[in-house]
Parts: C-alpha cells; structure tokens; sequence
C-alpha cells in the first residue's frame, strides 16, 4: 500500500463496473453515520485521510477511478483550531442543515482553499463540503463516549477542486 502525505493509505477502490457513486446529501450521512458506529457498508467507496492536513492537490484522489470526477469523498477526522496545510488553509463560507422529514439529521459546511498565510492566503478554486452528523440523530444507546467522541471529530468531506 502506498502512503499519502497527511497519513492516508491507499485503499483500492470497490465498486462494480459502471456503478457512479453519486450521493444526495442524506445518503451521505448515512455513510457517515455508518462510519462513526464501526459499521460495514457495502463498497470500499470512502477511504479515509487527513484532508484538513493534505494540500488539495495531494490528496489520494486517484482512488476514484469510477467516480465522478470532479467529486472526491474522504472520511476525515477534524481537530479544533485552525485548519493548516503546508501551503494554506482551509476557511469556513457557509453552514447549513440536512434535514430528513423534519429533523435536522446532520450539516454541510462548505470551505474554501486558500493558498498562504491566514488572513493574506489567496483563494483557489479548491471547495470542500464537509458534512456533519447531528448528535441528537444517534439513539441513547448509541451515544457512549466513544461514539460522542467520533461525532463531534469525524466528517465526511466531498472535495469539489479542478
């Protein structure tokens, strides 16, 4: 396996010929939902790597090769404070609520690229959305430490770059 800069492993990719992984914003939770409960699902679709810590254009996006193309998803943990790259940083323009019937089951904040210093980066035309699960979607047996711990810490990122 090859590594990636930022601690990624190169994970083949397991869908079936032809197969576009393309999903709504709710099948997206439900990927990560999924995620932070240790639970299997059915393709090796996500791989997961330190997208908040990776320049965008190093970030493993070979491992979508029946994807869409200019979508790319990771599973990625995300500490507090800034969020610094060797070359820039990512900034936060916009945070919104998914709601499935009348419940918020989770949020898409969208950040931007920018290459620099924070406070005199330029921006690129890197985007991520970075999707949320709401702690109040998980059942109280859900809810142990360790699985509040995984909400508050693990996002599912779609990076929309060049």
């Amino acid at each position: 396996m090859a590594s990636f800069r930022g601690g990624a492993k190169r994970v083949a990719l397991n869908l079936p010929p032809g197969y576009p992984f393309k999903p709504t914003d709710n099948e997206v939770l439900f990927y990560l939902r999924k995620n932070i409960l240790d639970q299997q699902f059915p393709a090796n679709a996500i791989p997961t790597t330190d997208v908040y810590g990776t320049n965008p254009d190093e970030l493993p996006f070979c491992e979508f090769k029946d994807g869409n193309g200019s979508y790319w998803f990771f599973f990625t943990t995300k500490s507090n404070g800034d969020l610094v790259t060797e070359d820039g940083y990512w900034s936060a323009i916009m945070d919104e609520g998914i709601i499935d019937g009348t419940k918020v089951v989770g949020f898409k904040q969208h950040l931007v690229f920018y290459q620099g210093k924070i406070s005199s980066g330029t921006q690129t035309p890197w985007k991520i959305h970075e999707y949320r699960a709401n702690p109040s979607s998980f059942t109280a047996a859900e809810m142990n430490d360790g699985i509040k711990k995984k909400v508050i810490c693990i996002g599912l990122i779609c990076v929309v770059g060049l």
